[in-house]
This record gives structure tokens, C-alpha cells and sequence, in this order.
């Protein structure tokens, strides 16, 4: 029995600390932003806007390209295919 007191003991104990703890950085969340905070949050987040855009268009090109190697390289495996009948046609 003693174990079990430690252990809802010191469960009780976290589960106390843990609420202080989260009252206390709630209370610091609800704080405004001054202007200069809100001047560079947007700042962040119009450069992360921007990045995000490039690396999109990047992706795009990216895709483009393999998609381009597909299609020759499906033309190229059809050309062979369409050779190799012709040749097992011939005697």
C-alpha cells in the first residue's frame, strides 16, 4: 500500500505543478502585441508567404520536367517496341 500512496502521491503533485505551470503561461499568452511585434510578425509572415510561393513554383517547374522526360521516354519505349515486332516480323 505504501507504493501506491507514493505513486497517487506524486501523481497528485505533477498534476499540481502541471496546472500551475499552464495557468501561469496562459495568463502571459493573453498579453496584446505592441505594434512593433505585430510590424514583424507580418514582416515574417509576408517572407514565409514569398518563400512558400517560390518553392511552389519550383516544385511546378520541377514536376513539368520529369513529366516532359516521361513523355519522351514512353515515345522512346514505344519507338522500340514497334522495332522489335518489325524485326520478329522479318524472316
Amino acid at each position: 500500500m505504501e507504493t501506491r500512496t507514493r505513486i497517487l502521491a506524486g501523481a497528485a503533485i505533477s498534476a499540481l505543478i502541471a496546472t500551475i505551470t499552464l495557468t501561469s503561461v496562459a495568463s502571459h499568452a493573453s498579453t496584446p502585441s505592441s505594434p512593433a511585434e505585430r510590424a514583424a510578425t507580418a514582416e515574417l509572415n509576408r517572407a514565409v508567404t514569398l518563400s512558400n510561393a517560390a518553392a511552389d513554383e519550383h516544385s511546378r517547374v520541377l514536376e513539368a520536367q520529369y513529366q516532359e522526360q516521361m513523355r519522351r521516354y514512353e515515345a522512346q519505349q514505344a519507338q522500340y517496341r514497334a522495332r522489335l515486332a518489325e524485326l520478329s516480323r522479318q524472316p
